[in-house]
């Protein structure tokens, strides 16, 4: 976990591997060690709002490519369908009735920047990869390590990696944005982002100084 001074504001960047059991004890523990006044999480609005309505061991739908990762992923350990972090986040912040902020992209603002970057033959070739994915044998020996292998894997691609930077911006944006609100974030970050996103941050905060509200 990082800390990122903002002036008198103190943002907490949290790594989690969305979808690996066991996620959800780094989160409560940053929890207790911080104390923060907001939650921020790098995912969509929409996201919140499916985990809200989850209830039990109700099923949803996912993806080819989310469930190619999945299962990758369950060879290095556990799987958690919902992702326990996320589950957990949203727990904490109605128990201790503080701010739950999302600071990815919405599903509308996805779909603007599938129209303005991809083209069909770049969606073509997504897809193909995609199944490619499916059978691709991995030389990651941990999960850190797949997950990031899996993101690069991914961004192969021009047009779906500048989406992932423009992911990233938004995230970066959003979480400026609320340290001008609150003096204590605890951000949960996606851990293929969470190193551009910590230096990203880093250099803002050289070049300008975080005014609050």
């Amino acid at each position: 976990m990082k800390k990122i001074v903002m002036g008198r504001n103190k943002l907490h960047l949290l790594p989690v591997i969305h979808g690996l059991a066991g996620e959800d004890a780094k989160v409560r523990e940053a929890f207790k060690k911080i104390d923060p006044d907001c939650i921020a999480i790098g995912v969509a609005p929409e996201d919140i709002e499916i985990m809200n309505k989850i209830k039990g061991n109700e099923e949803f739908e996912m993806s080819l490519q989310h469930q190619y990762y999945l299962m990758h992923l369950s060879k290095y350990g556990k799987v958690s369908i919902p992702p326990s972090d996320i589950k957990t986040a949203c727990e904490i912040a109605n128990e201790h009735n503080i701010p739950l902020e999302t600071i990815d992209i919405n599903d509308e603002e996805y779909a603007e920047l599938l129209t303005k970057n991809v083209s069909i033959f770049a969606l073509l070739k997504h897809s193909r990869k995609i199944k490619k994915m499916a059978k691709k044998k991995f030389k990651a020996k941990t999960a850190e390590e797949f997950v990031c292998e899996w993101d690069n894997e991914i961004n192969t691609i021009k047009s779906f990696k500048k989406i992932e930077e423009e992911r990233e911006e938004k995230m970066i944006f959003n979480l400026i944005e609320l340290c001008k609100k609150y003096e204590k974030i605890l951000a949960i970050i996606p851990l293929e982002k969470y190193d551009r996103v910590a230096k990203r941050l880093e250099r803002y905060k050289k070049s300008s100084p975080i005014t609050p509200q």
